[in-house]
């Protein structure tokens, strides 16, 4: 073998171990940082007075609805989308309930973004955006929990990090 198939073999085994490392620690350190931006910035806007919120079941805050784009990371890239659907029930006097749409952006950018509207008849609190996911990326940029993740799994599979 020869110089330059023992770097190919080597690039390409860090390549697997990055795509590995974002799958797994640094998916994990980002979910927990998008639930806790979530519960602050989106939750912690208003109570609402016209349905319950599922939270942590079910709802935005479930780290079961925050998931990788296409299942994995790919290429040293990592996308992390929320899919949580609207919710089907919970409205405490049996109105409307937000339907059909995507509930996660209409949070994120409010009411009308990208043809997305509330259901709910009067505006409110609620309709404005409450950008979670920008949230989520300013605290990851100053508390680098991704980077930290990324060094702790790198260095949990064998790879020599400063």
């Amino acid at each position: 073998m020869n110089l330059k198939q023992a770097l190919a073999m080597a690039n390409e085994k860090v390549k697997k171990n990055i795509d590995s490392v974002l799958s797994n620690e640094v998916f994990e350190a980002v979910k927990e940082e998008e639930s806790a931006a979530i519960d602050s910035v989106v939750y912690g806007a208003y109570v609402p007075k016209k349905y319950r919120r599922r939270g942590m079941g079910a709802g935005m805050a479930d780290d079961s609805n925050i998931v990788i784009k296409g299942g994995t990371a790919s290429d040293g890239k990592l996308t992390v989308v929320n899919i949580t659907e609207p919710n089907p029930g919970g409205c405490l006097d049996n109105a409307r309930v937000t339907t059909d749409k995507n509930l996660p952006k209409l949070i994120e950018f409010g009411n009308g973004y990208d043809g997305n509207f509330y259901d709910f008849p009067k505006g409110g609190s609620f309709t404005k955006p409450r950008p979670f996911t920008r949230t989520t990326v300013e605290n990851l940029k100053n508390n680098k929990a991704h980077i930290i993740a990324m060094k702790n799994g790198l260095k949990k599979r064998g790879l020599n990090i400063k």
